[in-house]
């Protein structure tokens, strides 16, 4: 008898412990079922990681045909999807700049050359431009593109900020 009773005294000791222990749930609130609701619902941040596959190629035909301007002594573009990035390299005796009306005519240019391309971004920035020059000779050398997407879009965030 008195093992019995010492053992429903442990036995009572634990489940008062234990019980006493747990984490108490307070019942959710309606603002608080709606603030989770809504962030079940919302689709999650696109980071950098998740964006598609690109191509990355160069495009000398095209940066030809932009070369043939006027104003421009020499370009470099690159092609990424739909978009061409283009690095120009002014005329010595040119001072005008790059105005709209320049990015105007580059873009036409590279159009005419390229009907598939939807977007231009074009920058007589000499960082960009040489930058630009670089990952031109990577990709014809064959390094491989994916090791060098992320730095070029590094490289195109910073020249164009306004772009995204």
């Amino acid at each position: 008898m008195r093992s019995l009773i010492k053992w429903t005294v442990v036995v009572t000791a634990f489940s008062l412990f234990f019980t006493g222990c747990a984490v108490q749930k307070r019942p959710q609130t309606q603002q608080e079922m709606q603030q989770q609701t809504r962030r079940l619902r919302t689709a999650p941040t696109p980071t950098r990681d998740t964006r598609p596959a690109q191509t990355m190629r160069v495009a000398d035909h095209v940066a030809d045909r932009v070369a043939d301007l006027d104003t421009i002594d020499s370009a470099t573009v690159m092609l990424v999807g739909r978009t061409a990035y283009v690095g120009v390299v002014f005329e010595k005796d040119y001072n005008g700049g790059m105005t709209n009306k320049v990015k105007d005519q580059v873009a036409k240019r590279v159009r005419q050359a390229d009907p598939n391309i939807n977007r231009v971004l074009v920058s007589a920035n000499p960082d960009f431009v040489g930058q630009l020059g670089d990952y031109a000779r990577d990709v014809r050398n064959g390094r491989p593109i994916a090791g060098l997407m992320d730095n070029f879009m590094d490289l195109v965030q910073r020249t164009f900020p306004a772009s995204r």
